[in-house]
């Protein structure tokens, strides 16, 4: 009879831990959740979509590159 209380105990236990872990889970979905509306409102207000950030993302590498090569040919390197 003790083992069984002692299994029933563990059981409990166990039941507790997993329902900690389910709100905690829950928790953090939602929080994931919120951040990623907010980051889509950002993109939106930017101008941009999930879908057209790399394309974008790759252009303004491309004109920083162009427009650092600019100041580097107009600094002077002979004095």
């Amino acid at each position: 009879m003790l083992e069984i209380k002692n299994r029933i105990e563990a059981a409990k236990a166990n039941l507790r831990k997993a329902e900690n872990a389910k709100t905690v889970a829950e928790t953090q979905k939602a929080t994931a959740e919120q951040s990623l509306e907010e980051v889509k409102a950002k993109m939106t207000e930017a101008g941009v979509t999930p879908e057209t950030i790399q394309d974008e993302i790759s252009k303004l590498e491309e004109k920083l590159q162009a427009d650092l090569s600019k100041v580097e040919r107009l600094i002077p390197t002979d004095i």
